[in-house]
């Protein structure tokens, strides 16, 4: 089930929200343990790779390439990295990324290839995300094979790769299986649970964590950390046990500028779902999240500590934060129910006007139809004629109020429109979603009255027309008959 989003009346939980920074912490220093050794696993196959090869082709030590792009060494097509379509491919695009039957002139990077492939637990090396040509001089290119296949095209290094592409490294590469007691091969490992519990921080739909929850997300991260083959072979271990222990007691001190990344890393994730979300309800949501995460970043900066930060000031912090937000919110649908009062105002004024414009026809088209008829008494053409006119008349009065009431709504819109778009727009960010949230919980009750007596005024007014043309043809048919 979704989450909702946080209203006014429904404010975010401080403590939930707490709960989820201290999750997204120690995700952080999880990570933080864990990528020395998989940047040194990584090294590693590289070097033995490129030594095997060079020996098996009679090569001079130390023989590198750097000539062969990543099109180069693959076949085409090759499903989910190029397809051809009405013969062209635009992963293969020009004459230096076609693929070469040939291989590697310098007799390594297809070979190179070959290696990564064996070494993928899946077989399914992620290449779109890789750079060929820095296989040589760039140990993450490598491992960037062992990544998730969409959004890391871009990273250049371990510090650039999120917590779940580290893990994935770890699951996907086989080096790892003989240096990890836990088993790789089968699901729900310790490893893989990590990933899940930093795809759960990074991307919950609300940044809160429930209490149970987060003594759920320490007991993996520690798994991690305490498996016998992981640390015998972490040779630089940074004591992130003893951090996740402190931060779980509320004893931690943290440097300003690691609370500042782990939420602009959070930031930079929000800012790619909001490019890529389609759903505008999905996508004010995320707004309102980066909205709340850059106003702690902003609370977190002013603490007057010089680089150090206690969690009691960190809850402070995310406290007036809350406060802080939740203040921008109430202000801004405020205005907005403001702007709905006016617009409702003007619809009814609009119509008012209309309902009485149409009366004041029905009774000049009575006034002349009654004229007409005893002007025309016992002929016949005279009274239809009259009969047609008054007719006529009730048509263009029905077209009249219809007018005027479809007036009403575009008014009602447009001043609506009006002031929110002329909301401060430092806000905007923040209240987007809310906004919306609004706009169906309060604008849809209002529509809903107002089109009921918009809908009731028409109802009668066509009445009075009806009881009205009743009369008329009465008195008609009686002066036929005199």
């Amino acid at each position: 089930m979704a989450a909702s989003v946080p209203t006014v009346s429904e404010p975010l939980s401080n403590s939930k929200f707490f709960n989820w920074i201290k999750a997204a912490l120690a995700v952080f220093y999880t990570k933080e343990e864990i990528e020395p050794v998989v940047i040194a696993e990584v090294k590693d196959f590289q070097q033995d790779c490129l030594h095997v090869i060079s020996s098996a082709n009679f090569l001079p030590a130390g023989s590198t390439c750097s000539n062969c792009c990543t099109e180069n060494l693959i076949v085409c097509p090759t499903n989910r990295i190029c397809n051809v379509n009405r013969g062209k491919c635009y992963y293969h695009i020009n004459v230096a990324t076609q693929y070469r039957p040939s291989g590697c002139p310098n007799k390594i990077c297809h070979n190179l290839k070959s290696e990564i492939q064996k070494a993928h637990r899946y077989h399914g090396p992620s290449y779109k995300n890789t750079d060929a040509t820095k296989w040589c001089s760039n140990a993450w290119e490598i491992a960037k094979c062992y990544l998730p296949p969409d959004g890391y095209k871009d990273v250049s290094n371990a510090g650039e790769t999120d917590f779940n592409g580290i893990i994935s490294v770890i699951i996907n590469h086989k080096g790892f299986e003989a240096k990890i007691k836990d088993d790789l091969s089968k699901k729900n490992n310790i490893f893989d649970k990590g990933r899940d519990v930093g795809k759960a921080v990074r991307h919950s739909p609300n940044l809160e964590v429930e209490d149970t929850d987060l003594t759920h997300y320490f007991a993996i991260l520690n798994n991690i950390l305490t498996d016998p083959g992981f640390v015998a072979i972490n040779k630089s271990p940074n004591n992130a046990i003893q951090k996740l222990a402190k931060l779980q007691s509320d004893d931690l001190i943290i440097g300003k500028d690691v609370v500042r990344k782990v939420l602009d890393d959070v930031g930079k994730t929000i800012q790619e779902q909001i490019r890529n979300e389609m759903d505008e309800y999905k996508q004010k949501t995320e707004e309102r999240k980066l909205e709340l995460i850059n106003i702690i970043n902003l609370k977190v900066k002013d603490i007057e500590e010089k680089g150090n930060v206690s969690l009691a000031q960190l809850n402070g912090a995310v406290k007036s934060s809350i406060d802080a937000f939740d203040a921008k919110v109430k202000e801004s649908i405020q205005e907005i129910d403001r702007q709905t009062r006016k617009g409702k105002e003007t619809l009814e004024s609009v119509t008012n006007d209309g309902v009485q414009n149409v009366n004041k026809e029905k009774e000049n088209a009575i006034k002349e139809i009654q004229n007409a008829a005893e002007k025309s008494r016992g002929n016949d053409a005279a009274v239809k004629s009259s009969i047609d006119a008054f007719e006529a008349k009730v048509t263009e009065s029905i077209q009249e109020i219809d007018s005027q009431t479809r007036k009403g709504k575009e008014t009602i819109e447009s001043v609506t429109n009006d002031g929110v778009q002329n909301l401060n727009k430092e806000k905007e960010n923040a209240i987007k979603e809310i906004q919306k949230a609004a706009e169906k919980s309060r604008g849809n009750d209002a529509n809903a009255k107002i089109s009921e007596d918009t809908y009731q005024k028409k109802k009668e007014g066509k009445k009075n027309i009806y009881e009205c043309t009743t009369f008329v043809y009465n008195i008609t048919m009686a002066l036929l008959h005199v």
